[in-house]
């Protein structure tokens, strides 16, 4: 369906709207991962051309329904997207399209009419602008979140900000997010609280309706610049103002559990390397062939291998 790729991105919208500006991609369609924002178009569907009605059932003059009305008059972002892939999906199914076209046309606004008229058209168009743009020739998030819009507009024109309402939302806040990196150690936590504050309304859209995930993502943008002192600090302060008793245990479990599994990685590569290192020297006195001396470290390796892991 057409509204795929401009949906594509908020499937893993948790943790994703975060990107560190040396990390960020931007393409056409809003597609987010962890560290990399990518907005990229998927090629769409294509849409019959023939919108010629033939004479309607009495059913099919009401399928448009006050809830889909309401969500083409008012909505925005996502849910604008879906209603107005419905309509069209539904009305072409019909083949009324004219019909509902000409009822809707008394029902919403001048440009709720002219979107949902000419949806099909941009939704084209959107595609074609994407397939040869490349936006990783800019560094900075900013500059690739500002041309991502400099190009919806271009293609959207004023409707961009209601079809992009959720991604141009999870862009701006991450912008906002980078922000912080400039904050000091003493405002850091008031900073991210007023930030919240700011954006309380677009919680759902920013996964951020748990107090746990506010910790969680307060944790994840503490600046790099910090010392471990002052990074332990902020983290206090955020697991005070964040969680309860039962969510810091878990987690001093769970980053304990990290050390542990980071100390055996390092003992591993220390042991492993020393081996390596001693059959590099054995290899200097040894008379095997270079198949023979092949078959011996493989097995010294995978005996090293066995030996390591049964014991842990």
């Amino acid at each position: 369906m057409a509204y795929h790729y401009i949906l594509f991105m908020l499937a893993v919208i948790a943790g994703i709207y975060l990107w560190p500006e040396e990390e960020v991609k931007v393409d056409a369609a809003g597609k987010t991962n962890t560290q990399q924002l990518e907005l990229s178009l998927e090629t769409m569907n294509k849409h019959s051309a023939d919108r010629t009605v033939k004479t309607p059932s009495t059913y099919s003059v009401e399928t448009v329904k006050t809830s889909s009305k309401v969500q083409l008059a008012n909505s925005q972002g996502r849910e604008l997207v879906v209603a107005l892939e419905q309509f069209w999906r539904e009305c072409q199914r019909l083949d009324d399209c004219a019909l509902q076209l000409s009822n809707l046309k008394l029902q919403l606004s001048k440009s709720r009419y002219q979107l949902l008229l000419r949806y099909l058209d941009l939704n084209k168009d959107w595609q074609r602008i994407w397939v040869d743009t490349e936006l990783n020739h800019l560094v900075s998030l900013s500059d690739k979140v500002a041309e991502f819009k400099q190009f919806a507009a271009m293609v959207w024109g004023d409707f961009a900000n209601v079809i992009f309402a959720d991604e141009f939302a999870l862009y701006d806040f991450s912008l906002e997010l980078g922000s912080l990196s400039d904050t000091s150690v003493e405002e850091f936590v008031d900073d991210y609280q007023a930030l919240l504050a700011k954006w309380q309304r677009q919680e759902v859209l920013l996964v951020l309706e748990s107090d746990h995930s506010k910790y969680e993502k307060g944790v994840s943008i503490i600046p790099i610049t910090y010392s471990p002192d002052q990074v332990q600090e902020i983290k206090n302060q955020l697991a005070k103002r964040y969680l309860t008793d039962k969510d810091l245990s878990a987690i001093i479990a769970r980053e304990q559990q990290v050390v542990q599994q980071n100390d055996k990685v390092d003992q591993y590569q220390t042991k492993l390397s020393a081996l390596n290192e001693s059959l590099r020297a054995q290899r200097q006195i040894t008379n095997l062939s270079d198949s023979e001396w092949q078959t011996y470290t493989e097995k010294e390796i995978s005996k090293f291998r066995k030996d390591y892991f049964r014991y842990q």
